[in-house]
Parts: C-alpha cells; structure tokens; sequence
C-alpha cells in the first residue's frame, strides 16, 4: 500500500517534534564536551536530515555551520556509501568531501528502522586543534590548505557499533590536544545517537513512509513561504561592495561584490566582481558562500519561516570559480568567515535598497580571533587558548545596535574570565566595552570589546586573524561608521605596539600583554534625528564623551 502523508496537523507534530530532537542533540554535545570552544564558546551545531541527506530540523546554534552539513552528507550519498545500522562517518576536508574547514569536524548517523534507512542525524563542533602550523590550527602564513592541519576524508570512526581506534589514534598523535579532541568527537558521535532515537521512535509511531512523505513537505512548506515573500519584494537588481582589510600575505584589500537580483519569487546572488583567490587563508569555498548568502536572506525574510534546506531552493549563487568566495583546492581555507562576515555585509547593504527596515548597519563582521599555546615547562604537554570575541551590532530601524553581542552568522559566547585563568597560564586584566566605538546614527551602533590577557609564561605562541582594522563597519542611511578594530602589544605602556590583525607564531614573553579591542557596529539614520534622552543615557553611562 502506497504510504500517505501526515495531515496538517499531524505534520506540525512531526515538525516540532524534530526540531526538539535537534536541540536535545545541542545539549548533549554541551553537557560531555570537553574543551572550552564547544563548553563555553558554544561552537558547535547539530541537526536532523531525511534519507535524501536533506536538513529537515536544526538546533538553535550557529547560522554558519548549521546549513553547510547538507552538503557533505549529500556528497556522501553520491558515493553511495555501504551504510549499515551503527555506523558513524566523520570528516572535516572542505575539498575531498564539502566540508568548512579543518577545525569543523562533522559526524553523520544513519538511522535504520527494520533496516531501512529512516533519515540520517549529525553533529559538527570546532575543535580546540587539529594540528597544523599554530596552535589552534589559525596559520595566519598558510599559502595551502596542507599547512593548517590534519585533513579528514570520510572515515567511518565507528562501524557497527565498533570504534575506529586505528582512525582515533591518527587523530591522536596529530593534534596538540588529544585529550580534548578525543573528548569532544566522543561527545559528537554520542549526540548523533539522541537524534536516532527521536527519528526511530518517529517512525514507529506514524511508519517510515509517512515521516518520509512528511519530511518532504516540510521542506516543500518552507520553499513556499519563503517564495511568497519574495514575490512581494520590489522586482530589480541591487548591487554592493565591501573590502577584506587583506589576506595576511599581501598587503592588498580584497573586494566582495555583489548583484543581488529579485525576480518573481526567486533571488540570484551573483559575486562576480569580487577578487580572485587569495594566496592566505581567507577564501571561502561555495559552500560556504551558499550559507552565507542563505543565512541573510532568511534572516531578513525568514520570520516564522522553519529554517531547513527548502528555503535554499529559491535562492541562487553565482561565484566565479577560483575567486575568493569559490575557492579551489589547495588554497587555504582556516578564516573563511573573514570572507564569509563581509558577505554578510554587501548582503545587507543590497538589501537595505528593497527593505531597509528589516536590516541593521553594518556590524563587527569578524570573528577576532586570538589564539595563544605552549608547552607546559613541568610536563612537556601542550596547551591552547583559543579565543573569539565578538564586538557592535549595526543601528536597526527601531533601536541601537547591541554592544558587545554575537550577530549574523556567529551565535557565540564568551569564555569567562575564571575559566581562562583556570585553564591556562594567563591572566584577564581587563574586559570592558570601548566607548565611542558605535557609529553615530538615529539609532546608534553597538560598542565594540576590549579584553586585555597576560601571559604568566616564556615562550607564548600568539595567532591572530582578524579584520576590519582598515575598513570601518558602514553606516546605514546616513547613519556613521562604526570603529576600526584593532591589536595592541603591550598596550598603556613605552613599549605598546599596534600588532597586525593576521599574525602567526609570534612569541611572547611572561609578562606581555595582548590587548583585543573589536569594531563597533555603523549607526542606522541620521544623527540629527536621535532623541536627546537616549544622548543623554549614553553620556550617562559613558557610551560617548561629548
């Protein structure tokens, strides 16, 4: 008998009951991490796929991580995979198998129901290193992908129920870590168990065809909202541009461009103004230019709108081949989101030209990455600290821009103060907001960070790669730009000294200081137009000084 798909609301059901099975995988993957990226910083994602290898639910974690896992496991469909009830595939190569990069690990399950194949489930989660020529594997130098780590075609890590320990122990000897990394993929392959679970007790209760058929048109039910709105939008083409501060290698900005065309009730991105490949890691490969883009457009249109892989299927991207947002191999790869953040930028800038009011200034836009490790001179063993701080939101139609505060395609936290202290040999001396650093604007831009830490040990490996220490976060409608981040050695003293914002294995001495002070966000409208109770709150509470 031919299966029949779930009524209206039976769909809802299956639907909610999906997405709750996602985010139970988000918090057990939290709660059995080992390192402070997925424990704290929250760099991690997980999400439930139909037997298409299509996304149907995602945890509410990051935007950019979460519709680039669609990819992978479709490639891995294509090769046809010999799939069997507990099985576990992991990878992580953005060229071998469309992966981000290589500290983004991800792990696929098969869920079997009377050995037919139900769905699948995955997880993926930055690891604190996966080898490479810096700790925390953010090579600022690297010119090829072969000099930022360990690259990891499909393996299956558990077959049957059995661990991969020949896989685990190349793993093992190849990052600085192993205790942490070992802990955290142990971690991600056990949530991919959670999320079998929910699909398996799914299938039992309404069939496997039917949850099948139901999937489907969860997927088709977002296509259709997304499509309608889209048809409402001023028909047209609308163009942006924005810079990369430079690639690390060469001093030379790096330019996003895009034409953003609205035509019945599809969008085409095109990017075919922007630079070609760059010799250091700041490419972006189309998949990830596939999310960026798809993460802005729902964010813009997409209230209410379950976010799965049918909203991808109004959506086109055109980037040129060997450009900086299409990368091809072997070109490096480690701060795609460098790349990826100012996409997000020319996305918004295009789209504030059809609904300006349902998009902010330009933010932060980078993920202000410092990096720092050694040697423990007791015990020879190896330490990492990795850190991102995030920085200002952009002025929004109706409000100031956040300070402070993740945005876009980052949903990141910070790690506390105790646990930095408590974990490695260094020390928070301050973290504050940076006044001032919000542009101008009717509704102001958020404040950006500083965070200053002390190395309590010789020979500290200090990594940065960050960005817009050049080009300011824009402005909206006549709103000012916000502040320029910057990176400062040593800073309040003779001997400061402003640091490049990509930086590679440069040592520290006990004593030394890295100061991160991040962007504020641009203001939204004219300043004029500001009203004088929220100038004086902001003197109040010494956002501004004038």
């Amino acid at each position: 008998m031919k299966p029949r798909k779930p009524d209206p609301v039976t769909l809802e059901l299956i639907r909610c009951r999906l997405e709750a099975g996602a985010q139970q995988m988000a918090v057990s993957l939290w709660k059995s991490s080992y390192s402070t990226v997925i424990r704290e910083v929250l760099d991690y994602s997980t999400a439930i796929f139909d037997d298409r290898g299509r996304m149907v639910a995602q945890s509410a974690q990051l935007p950019f991580q979460m519709m680039t896992m669609s990819a992978p496991l479709q490639h891995l469909q294509s090769r046809r995979l010999d799939w069997q009830p507990g099985d576990v595939v992991l990878l992580n190569d953005p060229y071998d198998c469309a992966g981000q990069h290589l500290p983004d690990v991800m792990t696929f399950r098969p869920v079997f129901q009377h050995r037919r194949l139900v769905g699948f489930t995955g997880a993926i989660a930055h690891m604190i290193d996966m080898g490479g020529g810096a700790p925390g594997s953010y090579l600022a130098t690297a010119t090829e992908i072969f000099q930022e780590g360990l690259r990891l075609p499909p393996i299956k890590i558990i077959r049957a129920g059995r661990r991969n320990e020949e896989a685990l122990d190349i793993i093992r000897l190849n990052v600085r870590e192993p205790e942490k990394t070992i802990g955290d993929l142990t971690a991600m392959i056990a949530c991919t168990a959670v999320g079998g679970q929910v699909l398996r007790e799914l299938a039992v209760r309404h069939g496997v065809g039917p949850l099948q058929l139901g999937m489907a048109e969860i997927l088709d039910g977002s296509e259709r909202l997304l499509r309608s709105r889209i048809k409402e939008l001023a028909q047209g083409a609308y163009r942006a541009v924005d810079f990369v501060d430079d690639d690390g290698i060469r001093d030379e900005p790096i330019r996003i461009e895009l034409a953003l065309t609205i035509k019945g009730d599809s969008i085409t991105t095109d990017f075919g103004g922007s630079s070609p490949q760059a010799r250091g890691p700041v490419n972006a490969t189309l998949a990830m230019t596939e999310t960026t883009v798809n993460y802005a457009i729902m964010a813009a249109l997409g209230r209410g709108i379950p976010k799965n892989d049918g909203c991808r299927r109004a959506v086109r991207v055109v980037a040129p081949a060997r450009s900086v947002v299409n990368a091809q191999f072997p070109a490096p790869v480690v701060s795609r989101v460098t790349t990826c953040h100012r996409m997000v930028d020319v996305m918004l800038q295009a789209l504030a030209q059809v609904i300006p009011n349902h998009v902010m200034a330009g933010y932060y836009g980078v993920s202000n990455i410092c990096n720092l490790g050694s040697y423990d001179p007791k015990t020879g063993r190896p330490w990492v600290h990795f850190e991102i701080e995030v920085g200002g939101w952009g002025g929004r139609p109706n409000a100031d821009g956040l300070d402070g505060f993740s945005a876009h395609i980052h949903n990141l936290a910070n790690t506390p103060v105790e646990v930095v202290e408590s974990a490695a040999p260094l020390r928070v001396e301050r973290y504050e907001l940076v006044p001032e650093s919000g542009g101008k604007g009717k509704f102001r831009g958020g404040l950006g960070l500083r965070r200053d830490i002390r190395v309590l040990t010789d020979d500290v490996s200090l990594n940065l790669l960050g960005d817009h220490c050049k080009f300011a976060p824009k402005g909206l409608l006549g709103g000012g730009d916000g502040a320029r981040g910057r990176y400062v050695l040593n800073p309040d003293t003779p001997a400061a000294r402003v640091m490049p914002s990509k930086l590679s294995n440069y040592r520290m001495k006990r004593g030394d200081v890295i100061s991160m002070q991040t962007p504020g966000g641009g203001g939204y409208g004219d300043p004029r137009e500001r009203n004088s109770a929220l100038i004086e709150r902001d003197r109040a509470e010494e956002k501004i000084k004038e």
